[in-house]
């Protein structure tokens, strides 16, 4: 038990330490340990996604602490919570003292531009794995693609561009198709 408590906590301190860019950034990591520890699946991963983007607050700590909390309870959402912010918190009372002295600098600036692209590369890389999860091997002994998600998807997606609205407006309408459709499921 010890040991879990532990490697929680070190596995979600790596990804507060390793993550810039954002809670999407830290997807590849929380798929990592989907792939490594039997803490939960990729279909958990996935709703735990789809509930730390509904819920208020940091999108990143929402899902460290619903992993912990799905791995060992409160102590695990306490656990993988401070563990996920402890590396923020010491790395961000540092780089503010340091970012007004070197601000100016060109090392700075270089790392600086080359950590952009590489957060949205990992961004898009979970992307893909989402939609390939969700839509297209939503249950291999039934169906090869899931036509309603994938529908849902491509509606959602055109939708962005085409009203470009608060990021709500999106969530409340998919969780009106899904009730609408679990609705019509159970007809």
């Amino acid at each position: 038990m010890f040991n879990t408590y532990f490697l929680l906590f070190f596995e979600f301190f790596k990804i507060g330490l390793f993550t810039f860019g954002g809670g999407y950034a830290s997807l590849p990591f929380l798929y990592h340990i989907c792939d490594i520890y039997s803490w939960f699946t990729h279909q958990e991963l996935t709703q735990l996604i789809a509930i730390s983007g509904i819920t208020p607050g940091p999108i990143g700590l929402n899902m460290a602490t619903f992993s912990g909390f799905q791995t060992l309870g409160l102590k695990g959402a306490f656990i993988s919570s401070l563990a996920l912010i402890l590396p923020m918190m010491i790395i961000t009372s540092q780089v503010f003292r340091l970012y007004k002295k070197f601000s100016e600098n060109s090392y700075v600036k270089s790392v600086l531009y080359v950590l952009r692209p590489t957060s949205c590369a990992l961004i898009l890389s979970v992307g893909a794995k989402l939609f390939y999860n969700l839509v297209l091997i939503s249950d291999l002994s039934l169906k090869l693609i899931d036509i309603k998600a994938f529908v849902l998807v491509v509606f959602l997606f055109l939708l962005t561009f085409k009203l470009k609205r608060d990021p709500i407006i999106y969530m409340a309408i998919a969780g009106l198709i899904g009730v609408v459709l679990q609705f019509v499921k159970n007809i």
